[in-house]
């Protein structure tokens, strides 16, 4: 059974969103980064595209990505396994046509308790107050990231705008909840991004802007990629590892990369 909201009832952030003044001129809209494992590799490139996959926290094949950069981590824990080196893919803003969700959080971190049991108990039931079901997913992250942070270099930084103190509830809420140090219970950036969620497939032909790939069957691999892309060869970085590897470090590398490549550009632009 599907733990989204019922149909036709707003959540918190929606009404205030949809009664809280918003200026014509917003952030720019910015590319959606995904983040996976090796492992999903080969599947990916054989059909062509990112496809749903069952969420235990929605109860819905879906598709998950970072708003702005490649702030997701598939795992901190060491290992010697080469299925679990990070692959990073970062999309067109354009892409956000097909979203359909999302979060002013990380929802698998609110899900699993891991911003500790004070904001699990302030936050909850989180689906059915601060999510955004939408059909401009592009205009209502520029609107979040306007109500939130004020600025794409402010979200980017995660600095929460203190604006958001004298808004409308749940606003003052959420910005106490993103200036929050949470760092004692290991949480990381994901408490400050927004979370973008989709129901459909994405083409790898369409709108990819960059990858981050292994120094593993590199070859072959931009090859696979290439029927897909052509005639067009999107920008990519690929990176060495050592026998036992951090997932969670070569992600952030990832991060890094896409931001310098790619992300910059947009954040950057002046309005």
């Amino acid at each position: 059974m599907s733990v989204f909201k019922s149909a036709g009832m707003k959540t918190e952030l929606e009404l205030a969103l949809s009664t809280e003044y918003t200026p014509p001129e917003l952030p720019m809209g910015l590319p959606l980064a995904h983040l996976t494992a090796r492992r999903w590799l080969q599947a990916i490139l054989k059909a062509g595209r990112l496809e749903p996959r069952p969420c235990k926290v929605l109860a819905q094949n879906l598709l998950y990505f970072s708003y702005g950069g490649v702030f997701y981590r598939t795992s901190s824990m060491p290992t010697e396994k080469t299925t679990e080196l990070p692959v990073a893919l970062v999309f067109s803003p354009s892409v956000m046509n097909v979203i359909s969700r999302l979060f002013p959080f990380d929802s698998g971190a609110a899900a699993g308790d891991r911003f500790g049991p004070e904001w699990s108990s302030k936050l909850a039931p989180f689906v059915s107050r601060f999510s955004v079901t939408t059909t401009d997913a592009l205009q209502d992250a520029r609107r979040l990231v306007y109500h939130l942070f004020e600025t794409n270099a402010k979200y980017l930084g995660g600095t929460a705008a203190k604006s958001g103190k004298l808004k409308d509830h749940p606003f003052p809420l959420l910005h106490d909840f993103l200036s929050a140090d949470l760092s004692a219970l290991n949480v990381d950036h994901r408490q400050r991004t927004i979370e973008a969620i989709s129901e459909s497939a994405i083409a790898l032909g369409q709108h990819l802007l960059w990858i981050g790939i292994p120094e593993y069957r590199t070859s072959t691999v931009l090859k696979e990629l290439h029927r897909w892309t052509a005639p067009n060869v999107p920008p990519f970085y690929t990176y060495g590892f050592t026998k036992n590897f951090n997932p969670s470090q070569i992600a952030a590398r990832l991060e890094d990369h896409a931001h310098e490549c790619v992300i910059k550009r947009y954040a950057d632009f002046p309005l």
